[in-house]
């Protein structure tokens, strides 16, 4: 049995609630591929489906749910305690909202009709990353700190880009060192794991780029201020996205011809955004403009090749599109390593084969036991 065999396509999963036929349409056409949405019409059983499984986000049509309804979902005795579950409510009338927070707390997001896609889908994201930043709080704190410091930070870049601010790349280098220790200390498997329950791709495919980068430096020998380089230049090579417009980012599908040069200047962006920062590293410049560059010259922006590449850009190469394709999207499940290999291996006029076989070996040698067993199962 083929490695294709164990790929699972995971979505957040949200819990539409709503007694007209055509709002509970429109509310499920509105996520999209995204998530995994299921309407309900009737309250009792919607009650008894997140009770037995809970969805990420619940959605409820106040316009739309008996009142009595309402009551039983904010104190229903089958136990759901919607104050502490990630809740939206829509209505028509913004005054209507003040009645329904002494029903479901304070940290219910209240919107009204008519909705538009990218807001409703960025209230779904947002209240889900609440919830997962929120469970990191758990985890050890060899797996919490750089989780929590790196995605403070990206949010911190993300402000100072929408309110033309430079990055502060002090504060960012700092945001990396946890990460470097996780990789010192061998947990970097599973912050590649946990960190994909994050619903900010770009968030994600930084991390964990960030994350490989590391290892692949540490992996060769790289130590001290260089490493930190790998690491920082990794959270921050995408940042040109980050004023990519989502429709064009979060597509499900393929990218047409007036979207995919779009889609491509997110890498010219980045050399710029970095380019305004007075302290920042050469390494981290050339891994943010030339990671998506190929030694055959195939690559963009600038179609470098053969020398004018040097290990930076070859080593972000390889790992950006590892990363890419071991990462889970909307629109497909995250590839297991070996067939993300096997795809880096086919590549083999642009992609630098002997540094592929390095990083390889180096990540393969840091997988658990467990990951290694499905390997061998798949």
């Amino acid at each position: 049995m083929g490695t294709e065999s164990r790929e699972k396509l995971t979505l957040p999963r949200v819990f539409i609630i709503s007694r007209e036929t055509a709002h509970r349409k429109k509310l499920k056409n509105l996520l999209g591929r995204h998530f995994e949405s299921k309407t309900f019409e009737d309250t009792h059983i919607a009650g008894e489906a997140i009770l037995k499984n809970p969805p990420d986000v619940t959605i409820v049509d106040i316009e739309r749910v008996w009142q009595n309804e309402i009551n039983w979902l904010s104190m229903n005795p089958s136990g759901i305690n919607f104050k502490s579950l990630p809740l939206i409510l829509v209505g028509a009338r913004g005054e209507e909202f003040e009645d329904m927070k002494a029903l479901f707390g304070d940290s219910s997001h209240y919107i009204t009709w008519p909705l538009e896609a990218e807001p409703l889908r960025e209230i779904v994201s947002t209240l889900i990353n609440e919830a997962v930043e929120a469970s990191w709080e758990e985890l050890p704190q060899s797996l919490s700190r750089p989780l929590k410091m790196t995605v403070e930070e990206y949010q911190s870049i993300a402000t100072a880009i929408e309110n033309g601010e430079p990055i502060d790349y002090k504060s960012a280098d700092k945001s990396c060192a946890p990460l470097i220790e996780a990789v010192r200390g061998g947990t970097h498997h599973d912050i590649l794991k946990t960190v994909q329950a994050h619903h900010n791709y770009t968030y994600v495919h930084s991390m964990r780029v960030a994350t490989l980068l590391t290892l692949f430096g540490y992996g060769i020998g790289i130590k001290g201020d260089d490493l930190k380089i790998l690491s920082t230049g990794g959270l921050l090579h995408d940042t040109g996205k980050l004023v990519t417009p989502l429709k064009i980012l979060d597509k499900p599908g393929k990218l047409d011809d007036d979207e995919w040069p779009i889609m491509k200047n997110h890498v010219t962006r980045s050399g710029e955004l970095l380019g305004d920062i007075d302290n920042i590293t050469k390494g981290a410049i050339i891994i943010a403009e030339q990671h998506h560059e190929k030694i055959d010259g195939s690559g963009y922006p600038r179609g470098l090749k053969g020398s004018q590449l040097n290990d930076l850009a070859r080593m972000s190469a390889i790992v950006d599109i590892f990363g890419a394709l071991t990462d889970a999207r909307s629109y497909k499940p995250a590839f297991p390593a070996e067939k993300a290999f096997a795809i880096l291996e086919s590549m083999d006029a642009a992609i630098d084969q002997n540094m592929l076989s390095m990083f390889r070996e180096i990540f393969s040698s840091t997988q658990t036991e467990e990951e290694k067993e499905l390997v061998k199962t798949a």
